[in-house]
C-alpha cells in the first residue's frame, strides 16, 4: 500500500449508495420521458401505416370526392390529390385516441395543413 490517506470503507460505501440513488432517480425520470415520447409518437406511426395502406388511400379518394374536391381550411379547390394531406381536425396531440378515427380527418392542401399546425378548426 502507498502512504496516501485512504477513505474509510464506510464513507466510501455511503458515497457509492448516494450516487447509486441519484442514478436510479435519473434513470426513472429518463424512462418516464422516453415513455411519454413513445406514447406521443405511437399514434403518428399507426396513422402513417394506415394512411399508406390501400384502405387509407381509398378513404382519401372517397373523402376528396365527398368534399367536392375543396380544401375545408381555405375553401379552394384541391387540384392534385397526390400532393394533398389527410389532416386531423383535432390534432394528434393531445387527441392521440383519435389517430385512426376517420370522423376526425379531412383532406386538405399540404400548405393549409402545415399552417394549421395543432389548431382546432
Amino acid at each position: 500500500m502507498n502512504n496516501n490517506p485512504e477513505i474509510p470503507l464506510e464513507e466510501l460505501t455511503e458515497k457509492l449508495l448516494r450516487t447509486n440513488l441519484k442514478l436510479d432517480k435519473w434513470l426513472d425520470k429518463s424512462q418516464d420521458k422516453l415513455d411519454d415520447l413513445q406514447e406521443k409518437y405511437a399514434p403518428r406511426t399507426e396513422f402513417n401505416r394506415w394512411r399508406n395502406s390501400q384502405e387509407g388511400q381509398e378513404w382519401k379518394k372517397q373523402k376528396y370526392r365527398q368534399q367536392n374536391k375543396l380544401c375545408p381550411i381555405c375553401k379552394e379547390t384541391i387540384t392534385n390529390l397526390k400532393g394533398s394531406h389527410i389532416d386531423h381536425i383535432k390534432p394528434l396531440v393531445p387527441y392521440s385516441y383519435l389517430a385512426l378515427d376517420t370522423n376526425n380527418m379531412q383532406v386538405t392542401h399540404a400548405e393549409c395543413n402545415k399552417s394549421k399546425g395543432r389548431k382546432i378548426d
